[in-house]
């Protein structure tokens, strides 16, 4: 899974053991973003003041602040001199005073905002949000006698080998372009001409029916973490009942669409809104139900002393922190101080972040706006496993 083997990455990453100082630069780089259409671009600007920001800071530790500014100085240059395409649409850097830590990955999905900081490992955040907001997904787009199953994954949208499942062949073949305009029923009255539709929608029905599993059982084999539906009237409706349940519950939301004949690329442009939109739903609706069983003293925690709690005993399923919202320590208990503590991070946010991580915990930042209750929960809510 491309996803997991990013996470796994990132849990090797904070593993490193790194005397010194960390710097962790995000660029938010995306091109399509008028605020870079300037002949200095926007992400160019916050880098540049944040790198000056953290270099200036003074701790009175005269090494490390050397160190800090030598890291900014190889950050700007190693950004700057990237290519447009390694550049992408956001950068993630990270790189320690001993050398020990140099991670440069390029998303196509823009991280929310420019952001610099200096820590003793790598701030970690802002690259989870990417991949969770990248998560793989299926693009399914149907038409009265074809579906065909596309992949997106972190801004990028491609063909499968087998792609298309289609009413006469009725099984997956490579897809080879838009179709042939196709030809019209000719002759006969009307009682023919109705006999004939009557067979097509029988014949139609059973054919959704047929893609809908076929769809349901790649969907599994290649792993996607959710299904987002494109069809024009009922078709979508009838693909959604006809999908297995455990599938159906993958499945994001449904475009009233017809998208059949565009290449990868422009119709995974035309669904990026609403894959963004599926996103905010899912993880808004996570973030209820977390609250509402936290509540109920079920399977839900909610604020950072019940959270790290649960973390520590790795029951947490899903983790929903607003990484914004800063919490004062000294409200916390002695246990969460002391697993803080024990994490070796300087926030709450990358403590909670860090264990979830090392418990194989999904990880969502998200502001109040998309997860009303996370402002009742202090910024911090969590999904059980049990």
């Amino acid at each position: 899974m491309k996803n997991q083997k990013r996470v796994e990455e990132l849990r090797e990453l904070i593993d490193q053991e790194s005397e010194g100082p960390v710097l962790s630069v995000f660029c938010r780089t995306d091109p399509r973003d008028p605020a870079n259409s300037s002949e200095t671009p926007a992400w160019a600007i916050a880098l540049k003041n944040g790198l000056n920001h953290v270099a200036g800071f003074h701790e009175g530790n005269h090494g490390k602040e050397q160190t800090v500014k030598k890291l900014c100085a190889e950050a700007e240059r190693r950004i700057n001199g990237a290519s447009a395409a390694d550049r992408g649409r956001s950068v993630a850097l990270f790189i320690g005073g001993d050398g020990k830590v140099d991670s440069f990955t390029t998303f196509q999905i823009p991280v929310r905002e420019d952001y610099v900081t200096v820590d003793s490992g790598p701030v970690v955040w802002p690259m989870l949000d990417v991949i969770d907001r990248g998560q793989r997904t299926g693009l399914v787009l149907l038409s009265s006698d074809r579906i065909r199953l596309l992949e997106w994954w972190d801004g990028r949208t491609r063909d499968l080998e087998e792609s298309t499942f289609d009413l006469e062949l009725g099984d997956w073949h490579q897809y080879r372009g838009p179709a042939r305009p196709q030809g019209t029923v000719g002759g006969g009255g009307v009682s023919n001409a109705s006999a004939y539709d009557d067979r097509v929608e029988v014949w139609r029905a059973r054919f959704v029916k047929a893609a809908a599993k076929a769809i349901a059982e790649s969907a599994s084999e290649l792993g996607f973490d959710r299904l987002v539906a494109a069809a024009e009237g009922e078709l979508g409706a009838g693909f959604n009942e006809a999908l297995p349940a455990d599938m159906r519950s993958r499945l994001a939301t449904t475009v009233h669409l017809n998208l059949i004949d565009l290449p990868a690329a422009e119709a995974g442009a035309a669904l990026d809104p609403h894959l963004r939109q599926a996103w905010r739903d899912g993880v808004s609706g996570d973030g209820a139900r977390a609250m509402e069983r936290s509540r109920a003293g079920g399977r839900g925690a909610a604020g950072a002393d019940r959270v790290l709690a649960a973390l520590g005993e790795g029951r947490v399923e899903h983790l929903i922190l607003d990484p914004y919202l800063k919490t004062d320590e000294l409200t916390l208990d002695s246990a969460s101080r002391q697993a803080i503590e024990d994490a070796g991070e300087e926030s709450v946010q990358e403590a909670l972040v860090e264990l979830a991580l090392r418990t194989g915990a999904r990880v969502s930042s998200a502001s109040v706006d998309e997860v009303p209750a996370l402002t009742e929960a202090g910024g911090v809510l969590a999904l059980l496993r049990y």
